[in-house]
């Protein structure tokens, strides 16, 4: 019994130091074939959270976790970075990984993102869910494409690991995940942006 005390005493050690580093949702894209293009492409997202555009959280909020009681504690992009900033670097990143052309501004091309919900709620188990919503614009504004990118995921945790572990493992897996299919897995957006 004392032994279980001390492991479970640990598990809510860690969780708790887990919680307060923030979560890295970096995405490193894999090579890909270059797309063909000599148009420009820029990048406008935006946080259209209802809790961040209220300021009741901040933007680098992304969920929470619960203790063993229920009581909450925030959990925020790793260095509390912005999560529209996250959005941002990211598919930087991914464009220039398929080879288009960045111009941050007067750009042939716009790829506009709104941030609609990223949020999730955990306590051994938790649930994280998104709507993100992406369009193609053209110089004109004149919208191109649009897709809604929308999802609930389960997360199992652990005794010992926690919400906490399980989700600083997971969310990130999630995140490229989600960014490979805004771009790189759809088509009708690539077919867009040439």
């Amino acid at each position: 019994m004392r032994n279980l005390i001390v492991v479970a005493g640990m598990a809510l050690f860690l969780s708790s130091c887990a919680v307060n580093q923030g979560i890295l949702l970096e995405y490193s894209p894999e090579a890909h074939e270059k797309i063909i293009s000599s148009r420009t492409i820029s990048v406008d997202v935006s946080d259209e959270r209802p809790f961040i555009k209220d300021k009741t959280k901040p933007p680098s909020f992304i969920g929470k976790f619960r203790g063993g009681y229920g009581n909450p504690w925030n959990a925020y992009t790793d260095g509390k970075i912005p999560l529209s900033q996250v959005f941002t670097q990211d598919l930087i990143k991914e464009i220039k990984a398929l080879g288009l052309q960045l111009q941050e501004a007067n750009a042939d091309r716009i790829i506009k993102v709104e941030i609609r919900d990223y949020n999730f709620d955990a306590c051994i188990n938790g649930r994280f869910w998104y709507e993100i919503r992406l369009s193609v614009l053209d110089r004109s504004n004149a919208v191109l494409r649009e897709n809604t990118f929308k999802d609930e995921i389960e997360v199992k945790g652990s005794v010992l690991m926690g919400a906490a572990g399980s989700f600083k493992n997971k969310l990130p897996e999630i995140h490229r995940d989600l960014l490979r299919k805004m771009i790189r897995e759809n088509p009708q957006v690539i077919d867009a942006l040439r």
